[in-house]
């Protein structure tokens, strides 16, 4: 059954077809000898990654069955690894090319708490979730970031006391540092924020195929770490309520 139904089945599986074509093509063109330079391998495993959070949001719009997306989350791991491996393999004037694919901005931090909260909920294990946040790297530039990471396991983690992208993740930064009893209510405040907070980007409006249903996986993921009570906001509509109870539904 559809979880966002401002589309139906069928546009969100020519979604989910076209961009499974796209993450073969792209690997591909990695699996390619002598034709590509490493920096262009190291682009293309990037887009993969990326790639591969665009299919878990589709296949979680379309009402795909969340079991069967933990082989999407091994993908990105390997994608990511491979992003690294070409990166070191650059020659040491060319370095310079990866600092735009490794360091964090704002956009990064919104799609690496996607990968987070799917791999969190979904019950990767620890041994996963440290493998990310290793590849991750950038401890202690971000306090959103470094709490999130500590509370996964990487408890000698370096942790900022502030986040880097205040106007769109500060409401959550006082989520995760605040007390306990405070957590529930700063999830539904930050739920209803989060539109504008993402932009308004009223994707839904737009004869196009960019959209793909509009969640909050970064609430996913707060309230799966610190287990807070969601009972005031479980039916929000921008809450992926699903994800967060996985494992209550597969007892």
């Amino acid at each position: 059954m559809l979880r966002d139904t401002l589309r139906n089945k069928a546009y969100y599986d020519d979604r989910v077809n076209f961009r499974i074509k796209v993450i073969t093509k792209k690997i591909k063109k990695l699996e390619t000898t002598g034709k590509f330079t490493d920096e262009v391998k190291m682009n293309n495993a990037f887009r993969l990654v990326n790639d591969v959070t665009e299919l878990l949001h589709q296949k979680y719009s379309r009402g795909d069955d969340l079991s069967e997306l933990k082989p999407h989350l091994l993908e990105a791991l390997q994608y990511r690894q491979w992003q690294k491996d070409y990166a070191d393999a650059l020659p040491e004037h060319e370095q310079v090319a990866r600092i735009g694919k490794e360091e964090l901005g704002e956009h990064k931090l919104e799609k690496l708490l996607q990968w987070l909260a799917f791999a969190y909920c979904l019950d990767m294990g620890q041994d996963y979730y440290q493998q990310v946040l290793e590849l991750i790297a950038n401890q202690g530039q971000d306090g959103l970031l470094d709490n999130l990471a500590v509370a996964m396991g990487d408890t000698t983690r370096e942790v900022a006391t502030t986040t880097v992208f205040k106007k769109r993740f500060d409401k959550l930064y006082n989520m995760v540092v605040a007390e306990p009893a405070q957590r529930p209510a700063l999830v539904k405040i930050y739920l209803d924020a989060w539109y504008k907070l993402y932009g308004s980007p009223d994707l839904h409006l737009m004869d196009t195929d960019t959209y793909n249903g509009y969640w909050c996986w970064e609430a996913a993921l707060v309230v799966k770490l610190y287990n807070i009570d969601d009972s005031s906001f479980i039916d929000h509509e921008y809450y992926p309520k699903d994800l967060v109870h996985w494992q209550d539904n597969n007892k």
